[in-house]
């Protein structure tokens, strides 16, 4: 199963789909939103390539699977940055 960021999916969601008026139309939008994060967004830190892309090259060429570094967020950096200063200043 695939795993998302559900921020991400969800901000896709609003900008793809921002007319939803039921239950019903919301699954709908989250399934076309999974399905266009997956087949169609070329991401960065796949070099240009979709998720979809990335995962049918590693089913299809198990011996040779490329590692896509993950980038780490600013926000998590700043946040654990912040965190030791606190530790540093009660010390």
């Amino acid at each position: 199963m695939a795993r998302f960021n559900q921020g991400l999916i969800k901000e896709m969601r609003v900008v793809l789909y921002p007319n939803v008026n039921s239950y019903e139309d919301m699954e709908e939008a989250f399934k076309a939103t999974i399905e266009y994060y997956i087949n169609y967004d070329p991401q960065e830190r796949f070099n240009g390539k979709t998720a979809g892309q990335v995962r049918r090259e590693a089913k299809d060429n198990p011996e040779n699977i490329i590692s896509y570094p993950i980038k780490q967020d600013k926000r998590y950096k700043n946040f654990w940055k912040k965190i030791d200063e606190k530790k540093n200043q009660l010390a």
